[in-house]
């Protein structure tokens, strides 16, 4: 007996020794069952047997890797778990190796085991790739925003995913514009720097969008991309506006009022404050004169210069000669600067100064002039509060309308429309629109036209 276990042991070694290489085939063209997807490759093969061609093996090892697999190597590749039972010899075999990554080249092979186990030689190698990525993050269907400032704005969404609504996208692409963003447009948009990663799928996620204008409507929009990538669809489109500047000019600290050149000048002389604060240029100036002293507490009851200048950049040098004044006469002068969105600053320094007299022989001929031009002047006083006046002048009889506009430009008021004779006429605005309701504190613009004749002006009521 014990010789015959001794030769039953010899010839099974030869034989398990011998078993032959199986063969590997990707299930491919037309007798595919399962194409490679991103994630699986699935592998097809004859059983071998277990003693070379006859009989069922005990066990397969099926592994992969990245690199050529070979004798030196085979430890090294990955192991797959939940590899079938070897059938009976000439069997067709298949299994689908599954947690691949999308768009990668992988080798495999495998060996065969008896019960013993004698191990076959590594079967032949074959190499197939997985399928790209085809599966785009979720589009983003909800975004929020928050936390508006004069320059930023603060937008609140929930992480897509990868594929679709799982796992965990690549990167975010935020846009803006001050238009309605949509798909034909979207490359147009301006993109911001800095964007998150994307977290998990379901996660809250947060990002302020930072260098924007005051008082602006935003338009803002998303899409998501995977590793690939596989870009989402345009998001849930928001519209957010930020703050108004609240930042008033600085106050005027340096004016100084001195005797002109001229009959009745007077000439001002300061430096510009800004916009907020001394940076940028304010936006007008509000000048006020009296020949009775004044402060900073009854400072709108001085009369108000009608023809201020343009505001110059913070920190410039800037200068006024107002004329038609009393000659002689000492004069109490104060300013005040406006930005675009009407924040006043502080009442300059109250400063004096005498209008240049000088004796001048007026004889008057009694001859009268009429106008050569059409003219229409600037409003008289500007800013005012609560009616001004309107000079014009005609150089012949001529049907004239004069009307006043919003900011917008909506139609506000209709000061005249009617005929009137050459010469200089006036009409007044108090304020009020066509059903002589007030208006509001703001930038206001009069038109004259008469025949081809046509001028515009801008005036500010302030309250």
């Amino acid at each position: 007996m014990e010789r015959y276990q001794k030769s039953v042991c010899r010839q099974e070694s030869v034989a398990c020794g011998a078993i032959l290489a199986i063969l590997i085939a990707l299930i491919s063209g037309g007798n595919a069952t399962a194409a490679p997807t991103p994630t699986t490759i699935t592998l097809s093969w004859t059983a071998p047997g277990d003693d070379a061609n006859s009989g069922q093996a005990a066990e397969y090892d099926l592994r992969y890797s990245t690199s050529v697999i070979t004798d030196a190597n085979w430890n090294a590749a990955t192991n797959v778990t939940g590899v079938p039972t070897p059938q009976l010899v000439g069997s067709p075999e298949s299994f689908t190796v599954t947690n691949l990554t999308p768009g990668t080249l992988y080798y495999f092979a495998i060996k065969t085991a008896d019960e013993v186990p004698n191990w076959s030689s590594v079967s032949n190698i074959v190499s197939q790739a997985t399928a790209p990525e085809q599966d785009a993050p979720a589009t983003i269907a909800t975004i929020t925003t928050s936390a508006p400032t004069q320059t930023s704005l603060t937008l609140n969404w929930t992480a897509p995913g990868d594929d679709g609504t799982t796992g965990t996208a690549a990167e975010y692409d935020i846009r803006y514009s001050t238009s309605l963003i949509n798909e034909s447009n979207w490359d147009s948009a301006a993109q911001v720097s800095g964007e998150p990663i994307p977290q998990t799928a379901w996660s809250g996620e947060s990002f302020t969008v930072t260098g924007l204008s005051p008082s602006t409507m935003y338009y803002f929009a998303i899409k998501t991309a995977d590793e690939i990538p596989n870009w989402s669809g345009l998001s849930a489109v928001i519209n957010a506006q930020t703050a108004g500047d609240q930042v008033a000019p600085s106050a005027i600290s340096d004016l100084q009022a001195s005797i002109g050149n001229e009959e009745g000048q007077l000439v001002l002389s300061w430096t510009a404050p800004g916009d907020d604060g001394m940076s940028g240029a304010a936006s007008a100036y509000e000048i006020r004169y009296s020949i009775t002293e004044f402060d900073t507490t009854s400072f709108e009851t001085a009369e108000l210069f009608t023809s201020p200048p343009v505001p110059l950049p913070g920190g410039t040098a800037q200068e006024l000669i107002m004329s038609d004044l009393q000659p002689g006469e000492t004069y109490y002068v104060g300013i005040r600067s406006w930005d675009d969105f009407m924040n006043p600053s502080n009442i300059s320094n109250i400063d004096t100064g005498v209008a240049y007299f000088e004796l001048v022989l007026d004889v008057d001929d009694g001859s009268v002039d009429l106008p050569e031009n059409f003219s229409l002047s600037q409003n008289y006083p500007n800013p005012f509060n609560p009616s001004t006046v309107l000079s014009y002048t005609l150089p012949t009889q001529a049907h004239i309308n004069i009307t006043v506009f919003n900011i917008q430009g909506r139609l506000v008021r209709t000061l005249t429309d009617t005929d009137k004779p050459a010469g200089e006429h006036t009409v007044e605005w108090n304020g009020t629109d066509e059903n002589g309701r007030s208006v509001a504190t703001g930038v206001y613009f009069y038109r004259m036209a008469a025949g081809e004749f046509s001028e515009t002006r801008k005036m500010v009521l302030v309250k």
